[in-house]
């Protein structure tokens, strides 16, 4: 997705995208961090307080009408400083029930030279906890864009039961170019799971930073099951075979001949 600074244009862009997912009949649809709207921090307050809450009902609305669970990527979310927002994840089961919440624990404070300089710190607080949920009786983890970048919290999520781990993004092309791709797959393998990284595509409109687009679907063994455009917004789909990732771990049980725990 390419998401504007305007979140009433926004929505109505996910509606659209939604209708086209709905005809593949999918169990689940996953969106990218900030999906509602890549805003300027002024925007920050209302997004957070007036248009989060009626955003997670009508998605809780859909998910009932649909049969569908939705992971909503990431949302702006209050905290305790008033100048500060968490940036949270929540995962909505089939039957509308809010299953899990995740915020976003490691914040990308990068300055990389004749690149891209980001302080998220600046405006967003890390969350502590780190977050599961089930939804259509698959235990699933939740984490956001930098998280990628530290493999023990995926290890902990698959050690809670975690067979499929989201990776909603907003990457910049920067990093993406180096490391997207090859660091989900390194995820997927190291612990078995399918990862789904639905990741936000175009220029930032408040930023003026490039995103790398290119969301992803990976199996237990690192496969490319899906793979979006790096300069389109679109829909991707991907059957999960579970059967497949139960075979691989009894097969290759790198999970159970781990040592340093």
């Amino acid at each position: 997705m390419n998401a504007t600074s305007y979140w009433r244009l926004n929505l109505k862009k996910i509606d659209f995208w939604i209708h086209q997912a709905l005809r593949s009949k999918p169990d689940l649809i996953a969106l990218p961090e900030m999906f509602l709207a890549r805003s300027p921090v002024n925007q920050f307050q209302e997004l957070a307080l007036k248009v989060r809450p009626l955003l997670i009902r009508l998605f809780q609305q859909k998910a009932r009408e649909t049969g569908v669970s939705f992971l909503l990527g990431s949302l702006l979310e209050p905290s305790r400083e008033k100048s500060r927002y968490y940036n949270t994840s929540y995962l909505i089961s089939e039957t509308g029930k809010l299953v899990a919440r995740y915020r976003k624990i490691h914040l990308f404070d990068i300055f990389l030279k004749d690149k891209v300089t980001i302080c998220e710190s600046k405006y967003i607080r890390a969350g502590r906890q780190i977050s599961t949920g089930v939804i259509c009786g698959v235990r699933s983890g939740l984490t956001i864009c930098y998280d990628l970048r530290f493999p023990e919290l995926f290890r902990r999520l698959t050690q809670l039961g975690s067979r499929l781990i989201f990776v909603p993004a907003n990457f910049t092309e920067a990093t993406g170019k180096a490391h997207w791709e090859v660091l989900l797959r390194t995820r997927a393998i190291e612990n078995q799971v399918f990862i789904v990284a639905p990741a936000q595509v175009g220029t930032h409109p408040a930023t003026k930073i490039k995103s790398f687009g290119t969301s992803l679907v990976i199996d237990p063994w690192g496969n490319v099951l899906a793979r979006a455009h790096r300069f389109k917004e679109g829909v991707i789909t991907a059957d999960l075979d579970l059967g497949f990732q139960d075979r691989l771990r009894k097969a290759f049980p790198v999970l159970k001949h781990r040592v340093l725990h």
